[in-house]
Formats: C-alpha cells, sequence, structure tokens
C-alpha cells in the first residue's frame, strides 16, 4: 500500500486501523486500573487481562477483510509483501533478543511488544517493497 489511499476499501481498513490504537491503549487502562483498584487475581483477572488484545484481533481480521474485498491486485500484493517484511523482520529481531537474553544477560523482552514490532516492521518493508515498482 502506498502513502495514498486510492480505494474505500483502503480508507477503511487505514480508519479501522487507526481506531484500534487508542482503543487498545483505552483497554489497557481499565485493565491496569480494574487490577490496581479491584484487586482481581486467579480466573477472574484473565478476561480483564486479555481485553486489550481485542483491538489487535480486531486489526487483523480487518487486514484479512480488507485483503478480501480490495479490487486491486497491485494494492493486495503490495500489502501480503509487507506483512511478510513484517513477519520475517518480527521472527529475526525476537529469535536475535531471545539469544541475547540466554547467552548475553539481555533484559527480558516483554511479549506485549512483539505485536507493535511486527507492525514497526510491515513499515520499513513498505519503502522497500514500493521501490521495487519505480
Amino acid at each position: 500500500m502506498s502513502c495514498t489511499i486510492t480505494s474505500s476499501a483502503q480508507r477503511r481498513f487505514v480508519v479501522r486501523c487507526w481506531l484500534s490504537a487508542p482503543l487498545a491503549v483505552l483497554l489497557s487502562v481499565l485493565a491496569a486500573l480494574a487490577f490496581r483498584l479491584g484487586h482481581l487475581n486467579g480466573l477472574a483477572g484473565y478476561p480483564v487481562a486479555a481485553l486489550p488484545a481485542l483491538p489487535i484481533v480486531w486489526v487483523l481480521f480487518e487486514t484479512g477483510r480488507y485483503l478480501a474485498v480490495e479490487k486491486d491486485e497491485f494494492q493486495r500484493n503490495v500489502l501480503v509483501q509487507c506483512l511478510l517484511g513484517g513477519t520475517g523482520g518480527t521472527l529475526v529481531a525476537t529469535t536475535v533478543w531471545g539469544l541475547l537474553e540466554d547467552f548475553s544477560r539481555a533484559p527480558r523482552l516483554d511479549l506485549m511488544w512483539i505485536y507493535p514490532i511486527f507492525w514497526l516492521f510491515v513499515g520499513l518493508s513498505a519503502p522497500v517493497v514500493l521501490a521495487k515498482y519505480r
């Protein structure tokens, strides 16, 4: 996907993705408050702890839906290549960091950061993918 929005499917996808970010932050704050003020523990805390993951599930669903409804095959292909770049970059980064944790006593990487790392690599792969077609 280029930086310009060329279709209504792209517009819906981008808007929904941008809506999910503040929703994730809001749900994270609410979950933190619930644990701090409500003293949740045990099984009762599991659904509350998982609540901030719902926007992540929503974005992944929206990504699949966008790929299904986008009529421009080139735009679909660009996004798929960016997603592959994001997956590969995330796998490399987390594997290297895991080895650093095991052998060099690097600080532990909180698993909560894997999703943002993935989208960081998706964004970094976009210029590389688009450069192939210029």
